[in-house]
């Protein structure tokens, strides 16, 4: 965290900083990126910023190429103070497509961790496919514990906090970051959903971020990778018994 901090110093706000304008620099070439964000901050379109699981809606504030910063309003509704370095996941919708990227926050325009929110200016930005799996959180209710391989390391246990047929979320105690990247194949998750549905396969980093709430964490994003067709089937439908289940209670 402490090598986290002395990067971001260099980008993080005073009282006295202001995001940038959203205008082009001249003469010079526009990162990728963005290209993408521009037309989303000059129609001032919604985002939806998820911090872990929780959605939010903000706005593009600034796109600041000169300090590699993204500026978004504050989030709505009120948000818990976000920490320096907590990954956030940042969407919005294009037509059958879905923009999404994530990063950590870097800083905030004001002081007292309010005004706008920093964020590094992400090198990639990703279009797809709209989230075809519906997900299901089972942390605090149906506790499943997972078996995660990370290379030049011993097998780690973590508890997952939701999941898809596409993948899982889950996290891991303590700080990981440093031994995870975005893309990442890892060479074996394995767990059991249930007494006929056990995951064992491959799957891709697609985000990580280190939380302190309710205790020091590292959340990792893991799509599946060579999960069989079966497996996934199954998968598919126990999470749509138990959404309906839930739905129909509620």
């Amino acid at each position: 965290m402490a090598l986290l901090r002395t990067f971001l110093n260099r980008f993080v706000t005073t009282d006295e900083t202001r995001p940038a304008p959203i205008e082009p620099a001249l003469g010079r070439p526009e990162p990728e990126s963005v290209s993408l964000l521009r037309p989303l901050a000059l129609r001032r379109q919604l985002l939806t910023v998820r911090v872990g699981q929780q959605p939010y809606q903000s706005l593009i504030l600034a796109l600041d190429i000169e300090r590699k910063l993204l500026w978004l309003d504050d989030l709505f509704p009120r948000t818990a103070s976000l920490m320096i370095g907590e990954a956030v996941n940042v969407e919005h919708p294009m037509h059958h497509q879905l923009l999404s990227f994530s990063a950590p926050v870097a800083g905030w325009s004001a002081s007292g961790q309010q005004g706008g929110i920093a964020l590094p200016l992400p090198e990639k930005i990703s279009i797809g496919p709209r989230r075809r799996w519906p997900r299901l959180d089972v942390f605090g209710w149906h506790p499943i514990s997972a078996r995660l391989t990370i290379p030049g390391c011993e097998p780690v246990s973590g508890e997952i906090l939701n999941i898809s047929a596409g993948g899982v979320r889950l996290s891991l105690s303590g700080d990981w970051r440093a031994r995870l990247r975005h893309g990442d194949i890892l060479p074996l998750c394995e767990f059991k959903v249930c007494d006929q549905i056990r995951i064992r396969c491959r799957v891709r980093v697609c985000a990580h971020g280190l939380t302190h709430r309710p205790w020091r964490q590292t959340r990792l994003s893991l799509a599946f990778e060579d999960i069989h067709p079966s497996v996934q089937q199954a998968l598919a439908v126990y999470i749509e018994r138990a959404i309906a289940t839930f739905a129909h209670a509620a």
